[in-house]
């Protein structure tokens, strides 16, 4: 992973927190199936603000993938790769 990578990654983690309101375990795994605050209207109020950070545009059929900070930032690599 690239320096540039890992930043990403570390900024969606941070932002993903923030929203569900959970404090930084830095060895907890985080997965919408697995949080209870993750419920759908948190999903968009990510997705959102996800978009707005980075000028980027999720497609619809990508919003079930986008389940943890590790595969946002993929996803948001290949949106900014592009």
């Amino acid at each position: 992973m690239t320096e540039g990578s890992a930043q990403i990654e570390s900024e969606v983690r941070e932002l993903v927190l923030r929203f569900l309101e959970l404090a930084d375990e830095p060895h907890r795994e985080i997965r919408r199936t697995s949080v209870d605050q993750w419920d759908s209207l948190k999903h968009m109020e990510i997705v959102f603000a996800l978009e707005d950070r980075y000028d980027v545009r999720f497609d619809e059929s990508e919003f079930a993938e986008l389940d943890s900070p590790a595969a946002i930032a993929r996803a948001l690599r290949r949106h900014l790769a592009a």
